[in-house]
């Protein structure tokens, strides 16, 4: 009975001490887990809102520039105040506008109606063009300009367009207004026109607001999480106003919100769902839960004949969960030749496998550029962090080539942003060829940064050579013709003793490469 009771007593004192282990080790790696899981969410959050404010930024900034072209283009018929109050001069404007801004609007997606109005003192009324898209139609179709003069300065349907601008005296973005007439949720863009500060009228476009909602509504985080836009604390989604959150459909009671300015005054709000944050933070828990529980059941299944054998094993594995749960999944898990602690081992196992490829994929997310697959901006500043400090240390050489796509303004504003992505993917996919074995960066947007150590540092000037044969014999199809593809190069080198950071470098092969850009232009002009 003393033999049995001894060694229960030593089977639960084993146990007990294992069961108090893992329990600690479990419930910290959770902790840890945790903390980890909420802190990277932020962060995703915190990118996600402003990767997508910068889109709906461009839409804007096309939006203004179309508007821009207009202004510019009235204002090339008049050379000074006495031409502006000439008949004659302000009929051929008018003239020339209304061939001229069809154009312009076709080009610009979401327009809905474009229109050019003089200054009742220095014409009529109702001098100016107008035109407008009816009934969800494609085509525009001339309307008769508003009479100025029957409506009150403060009526924002009908005059707001004139009088809102006029009293800003610069460009403006309208507040988004309902218009009767299209039957519409709309905002408009609209410039003051002068000439040696005399006021000539206005011009300017109103677009559907649904480009944005249809925006905002493929804007999603986790299961649950929505986007919406904001203006002075007032949502607006779809056409209707509400200063509740809970006012949306679909909206959770509680979320996780991150907001971004836009251009044109309104606020980007991007909501997660913090029901969906809880479950991602569950599912680990629970899986370290269940290994924690599996360990704790098989260990004392067979404590009792296999003490000696698993105590060398299962001690590799407590060394590997204390790691784990200080973040560090790094670990290599013993096996043994009993089945049961092999199982416990392959499991724990699998259980960082997952745990690492979590953590893998959320710094792809964190540190790779969603277009091109490349590295981007944060991963760019760990490197140059790193180099700065192998700079400090001394004993390091290395070299930074920048390039830059040429046009690509240009084919974003010709054959639009779908070709521009094309441009930077082909740019992208030359600069990885060439450098296969040196790490690229995408640090703007169309801005690249290749770090050359060892044998690309060493044959760069091939490197180049190739490059440029590449960029020169690749095109990219467009439906009326074949695209070449144009990117500037700069190089420079590390000296040691006259750079003191990373930053010394990088710039002289920036200036480098708008030496190269600048020659580059000249060539083909």
């Amino acid at each position: 009975m003393k033999e049995h009771s001894l060694q229960f007593r030593f089977l639960m004192t084993v146990m007990s001490a294992i069961l108090i282990i893992t329990v600690f080790v479990g419930g910290f790696s959770i902790y840890e887990v945790d903390n980890y899981i909420q802190k990277e969410t932020q962060n995703l959050v915190e990118v996600t809102c402003e990767n997508e404010a910068v889109k709906i930024n461009n839409i804007f900034k096309g939006m203004e520039k179309s508007v821009r072209i207009m202004e510019n283009y009235v204002l090339s018929f008049f050379e000074g105040a006495a031409d502006v109050e000439n008949p004659n001069r302000q009929n051929e404007a008018l003239q020339f506008a209304d061939k001229m801004f069809v154009n312009v609007a076709k080009d610009t997606d979401g327009a809905i109606a474009y229109y050019l109005r003089l200054n009742p003192e220095i014409s009529n009324s109702t001098a100016g063009i107008f035109f407008s898209k009816v009934d969800g139609g494609e085509e525009y179709v001339r309307f008769a300009p508003t009479d100025l003069a029957i409506y009150d300065r403060n009526d924002t349907e009908h005059v707001g367009w004139y009088w809102q601008p006029y009293d800003a005296g610069k460009p403006i973005w309208m507040t988004p207004y309902y218009n009767q007439n299209n039957n519409i949720l709309m905002i408009s863009y609209v410039v003051p026109l002068y000439c040696e500060n005399m006021f000539i009228g206005v011009v300017g476009m109103d677009f559907d607001y649904t480009v944005l909602t249809e925006i905002i509504h493929e804007i999603k985080i986790y299961e649950n999480g929505f986007a919406h836009l904001e203006l002075n604390d007032v949502i607006i989604h779809d056409g209707s106003e509400s200063t509740d959150g809970e006012a949306l459909p679909g909206v959770p009671k509680e979320y996780l919100r991150v907001s971004e300015g836009l251009t044109n005054g309104m606020t980007l709000v991007l909501s997660a769902d913090y029901d969906d944050i809880r479950q991602i933070r569950y599912d680990i828990a629970f899986k370290i839960l269940f290994i924690v529980i599996l360990f704790a059941l098989v260990f004392s299944f067979f404590v009792t004949f296999l003490v000696k054998r698993i105590v060398k094993p299962l001690q590799k594995l407590i060394d590997a969960s204390v790691k784990i749960s200080k973040g560090d999944y790094d670990v290599e898990i013993a096996h043994s030749s009993i089945r049961e602690i092999n199982l416990l081992s392959t499991t724990f196992e699998n259980m960082v496998v997952n745990l690492r490829e979590y953590k893998q994929l959320q710094h792809r997310l964190a540190h790779r550029d969603s277009l091109t697959g490349l590295r981007n901006t944060t991963s760019y500043k760990g490197w140059v962090a790193g180099f700065d400090k192998q700079i400090t240390e001394g004993g390091v050489s290395f070299g930074i080539a920048v390039f830059d796509i040429n046009n690509l303004k240009e084919t974003n504003d010709t054959y639009g942003h779908i070709l521009g992505n094309e441009l930077i993917l082909a740019a992208s996919r030359i600069i990885c060829d060439t450098f296969k074995r040196s790490p690229v960066f995408r640090i703007g947007g169309d801005e690249f940064c290749v770090i050359l150590q060892n044998r690309d540092l060493a044959d760069i000037k091939m490197l180049f050579e190739r490059f440029d044969a590449e960029c020169s014999t690749t095109y990219i199809d467009t439906d009326n013709a074949k695209l070449p593809i144009s990117i500037a190069k700069g190089l420079a080198q590390f000296i040691p003793n006259k750079d003191t950071q990373f930053s010394d470098v990088f710039a002289r092969a920036d200036n480098e490469m708008y030496k190269n850009k600048r020659l580059m232009k000249e060539a083909n002009n």
